[in-house]
């Protein structure tokens, strides 16, 4: 089952960034030490301003996927949704549980978008994601983002 997160879920979703944070190729991302307090705020304002969705499976939360509504820096009347994490728990990987996150979310974010609250709205994929075809789902590549680490 897929739904929108409450504050109940709220432990639950923080042991799950910590294991995003330690699949992530960023290092400095890895063994994070979390301020409970601020990630929780955080994460209430995602849902003011954003959508967090959980995925149950056998009625335990085995993903999610968090975005958030962020002005553009230069034009800030322009609003994009942004997701920021989007997990499921390696034993479910192979199952729906990721398609049926994305597919909830591009309707989340369709609805913003006819209601004028957003004007789109984006996917990152990590290096280590698994291979998605987002082109023939709708998806249109805008950026690439690149971490320097010597030569």
């Amino acid at each position: 089952m897929i739904r929108h997160a409450t504050i109940q879920d709220f432990d639950r979703i923080m042991e799950m960034m910590i294991d995003f944070a330690n699949q992530s190729p960023y290092y400095a991302h890895h063994n994070p030490i979390y301020n409970d307090e601020y990630v929780r705020r955080l994460l209430c304002e995602f849902i003011k301003a954003g959508v967090i969705l959980v995925g149950e499976i056998d009625g335990k939360i085995q993903g999610m996927l968090i975005a958030g509504i962020t002005p553009d820096v230069w034009l800030p009347n322009v609003r994009t949704m942004k997701e920021v994490a989007w997990w499921v728990d390696p034993e479910h990987r192979y199952s729906t549980l990721g398609y049926r996150l994305l597919k909830e979310y591009v309707k989340c974010g369709e609805t913003m978008v006819d209601r004028g609250v957003i004007d789109g709205f984006t996917l990152t994929n990590m290096e280590i994601s698994p291979e998605l075809d987002l082109e023939k789902r709708g998806w249109t590549k805008i950026e690439s983002n690149f971490l320097y680490e010597g030569v």
